[in-house]
């Protein structure tokens, strides 16, 4: 029985679909899960403010602290020895919390489903880790990382239409003005849409964007974008990688409108399918609504399945 370490962020609820891909690919492969974040909830506005003060002043966050023992303890229950250890997100976790899983294995994987540019200290830990993925092309290309992109599990029978053009995501100042600008668009061509968005921080507030007031788990978000017919994507500035909306597209055959120019590099792209905008000069040609959605050769999508980012993955145990 070989034993794998999977390490993850478990907000997004993706870590799931991982998971599950790497306990169904095989009986000789046993996984460990462990998550690299934690929830820290204060117990009142009095405390909050206390660390606040404690931060300014003492250069200590009651949070990191608190984090720091939740992975002490995690760390302390898992196995002396694994096959192969993937990490998501390692800039997470500390140097030395590295080392120690570096001691631990002969395979000492991360996946980057981030931009470095975005999140530097990646760029920092990469000498811990035999192999590092990347969705990033450029990133690919600069670190000599190897590329793999996310990928679709979701092949849904056609569902009834609500609206034309749908969005869900977060939002924060990088992106509000290309929601704005295309909210905007879309009222004054009469394109129904619906933009769903957790906040930020900074509470952007919008007449085109609808707040979620909870989260939605992942398998749920799937089940309400095939009630569109486009999905609309809107990347942050200087991200070359494709985000899992593309795929999640590819998977259930609908149109997707982004600003992403990298995936016109793909071999799924097609051009009544996928429509890459400019927001500083916004054009959505009425023929891309109009025209069919072209079918894709089942042995193109299939490059791009879960179980072919799983089997990437288990290929380093042999």
């Amino acid at each position: 029985m070989k034993k794998i370490l999977f390490i993850s962020t478990v907000n997004a609820h993706l870590y799931q679909l991982i998971l599950e891909g790497f306990q169904a690919y095989s009986q000789t492969i046993q996984v460990d899960f462990m998550s690299n974040e934690s929830r820290y909830k204060y117990k009142s506005k009095g405390q909050r403010v206390l660390n606040f003060l404690s931060k300014v002043f003492l250069r200590r966050n009651f949070k990191e602290v608190f984090h720091r023992k939740v992975m002490e303890k995690r760390m302390a229950r898992l196995q002396p020895h694994y096959e192969m250890i993937f990490v998501i997100r390692p800039d997470l976790l500390t140097d030395a919390e590295l080392q120690t899983l570096r001691q631990r294995t002969h395979k000492f994987l991360a996946y980057y489903w981030d931009t470095i540019q975005f999140f530097p200290r990646k760029k920092d830990i990469m000498p811990f880790f035999d192999k590092i993925y990347s969705f990033d092309t450029e990133d690919c290309k600069q670190y000599n990382l190897s590329l793999l992109t996310n990928f679709f599990f979701y092949e849904p029978a056609p569902a009834p239409i609500d609206k034309t053009v749908f969005s869900i995501s977060h939002i924060e100042k990088k992106r509000f003005a290309m929601f704005n600008q295309m909210g905007k668009y879309l009222e004054e061509h009469h394109i129904s849409y619906r933009f769903l968005t957790l906040q930020s921080k900074e509470k952007l507030k919008s007449p085109y964007i609808e707040p979620l007031k909870a989260f939605i788990p992942y398998r749920e978000m799937l089940q309400l974008l095939n009630h569109y017919e486009v999905i609309l994507d809107i990347t942050k500035p200087h991200q070359h990688g494709l985000s899992f909306r593309i795929f999640e597209s590819l998977g259930m055959n609908k149109k997707i409108i982004t600003n992403n120019q990298a995936v016109t590099q793909y071999d799924f792209y097609h051009p009544d399918n996928i429509l890459v905008v400019d927001y500083d000069k916004l054009d959505l040609p009425k023929a891309f609504f109009d025209k069919p959605y072209q079918p894709i050769a089942e042995a193109i999508k299939q490059q791009y399945h879960h179980n072919t980012f799983i089997k990437t993955i288990v290929s380093n145990l042999d």
